[in-house]
């Protein structure tokens, strides 16, 4: 429990690295949209919380949105969100880390049309909270009014992140 009463550390919606990164997933045809990029972990009970929630409903309108799963690839998981319209990429913690300088999830990414990062924060403004406001985030941005982000509360998904937050290794 206490790796969930902290908050844990996002990259800068200035990170050159994030945008690029987002800049290269994007398809030709998502450019010029607004794009939302989800990092779930496999292995965080937050994690599969939102997962569930994104699962429980269609991408937001006018907004393309991609489901960051890091672990083992779950095609049954895959599928069903390709099924609904989200992007999907399986990442290992260490690809995660280097190309998104992503070591924490869940953890909710989104950039304008021109691919600047907008925003990069969790998706509740409390630990373990029911309510989910990704869509509000995101609908918010949408009209063009700033935002400012959620903590991020979950799991470590980067070793030396791991090991930072639980140097004993205590679950």
């Amino acid at each position: 429990m206490g790796r969930h009463l902290l908050t844990l550390p996002v990259p800068s919606h200035t990170d050159a690295a994030l945008g690029q990164a987002i800049a290269e997933v994007r398809s030709p045809s998502e450019q010029g949209k607004w794009f939302a990029m989800h990092v779930m972990y496999a292995e965080c009970g937050c994690s599969q919380r939102v997962l569930g929630h994104l699962l429980s409903r269609a991408p937001v309108e006018n907004v393309v949105e991609r489901i960051v799963f890091v672990g083992k690839n779950d095609e049954e998981l895959e599928h069903k969100a390709r099924a609904l319209g989200y992007g999907f990429d399986s990442v290992t913690p260490d690809e995660l880390a280097a190309r998104y300088h992503v070591e924490s999830a869940p953890l909710l990414v989104v950039a304008d049309p021109k691919g600047k990062v907008k925003y990069v924060g969790g998706y509740t403004d409390r630990k373990q909270s029911p309510a989910i406001r990704d869509a509000e985030i995101l609908a918010r941005l949408v009209r063009g009014t700033n935002v400012t982000p959620l903590p991020a509360f979950g799991c470590a998904v980067s070793e030396k992140l791991q090991a930072a937050v639980n140097p004993l290794g205590i679950r």
